[in-house]
C-alpha cells in the first residue's frame, strides 16, 4: 500500500511539473500567434486598406488562443461608446485571462501595440507593426532558448518533491 501510495505522489507531483512546463510552451503559441497576427495585419493595412475592424474580423479564424482578445477589441470598436483604439485594447488585455500566461514584458509590448496602432496614420501604423514584429521575434527566439532549461527544471523539481513528500510521509 506505501509503494501504491508513493507511486501516486511522485506521479502527481512530475505531472504538477510537466503543467508548469506546458505554460512556458503555451507562452510560446501565444507570442507566435501575435506575430503571426502582427503581420497579417500588416499585410491587410498596407494591400487590403481594411478598416481596423475588419482586421480584427479577419484575424478571428485564424486564431486561437488570442481569438477572445481579437473578438473584444472589434466589439467594443464597433460599439464606440466614445473611446479611441488605444483605451479599447488596454481593456481587453485587462480583461482576457489568456494574458495572465504572458511575462510583464509581453504584455508591455502588446499594450504598446494597441497604442501605435490607434493614434499614426496609415504609413506610421506599417512602421510600426514591422518594429513590433522585430521586437516580438526577439523576445520570441529568447523564450524559445530558454524552454527546454525551465522544462527541465520544472519536470525535476516536480519529481524531486514527489520523492521528498513521499519520503516524508513514509
Amino acid at each position: 500500500m506505501k509503494i501504491i501510495g508513493t507511486m501516486l505522489i511522485i506521479m502527481g507531483c512530475a505531472m504538477s511539473g510537466h503543467y508548469f512546463a506546458g505554460k512556458y510552451l503555451i507562452r510560446i503559441h501565444i507570442l507566435e500567434e501575435l506575430e503571426q497576427a502582427i503581420r497579417f495585419m500588416y499585410g491587410e493595412i498596407e494591400y487590403s486598406a481594411y478598416d481596423i475592424s475588419e482586421v480584427f474580423e479577419q484575424l478571428l479564424p485564424h486564431s486561437s488562443y488570442l481569438k477572445g482578445f481579437w473578438e473584444a477589441v472589434r466589439e467594443r470598436l464597433l460599439a464606440r461608446k466614445g473611446q479611441d483604439l488605444s483605451s479599447i485594447w488596454k481593456e481587453a488585455i485587462d480583461s482576457e485571462d489568456v494574458f495572465a500566461l504572458l511575462s510583464h514584458e509581453d504584455i508591455l509590448l502588446i499594450g504598446e501595440l494597441g497604442k501605435n496602432i490607434g493614434s499614426l496614420d496609415r504609413q506610421s501604423q506599417l512602421g510600426a507593426f514591422k518594429l513590433f514584429e522585430k521586437r516580438l521575434g526577439s523576445i520570441l527566439e529568447e523564450a524559445k532558448s530558454a524552454y527546454k532549461g525551465q522544462a527541465k527544471v520544472c519536470h525535476v523539481v516536480g519529481v524531486t518533491a514527489g520523492i521528498f513528500i513521499s519520503v516524508l510521509l513514509i
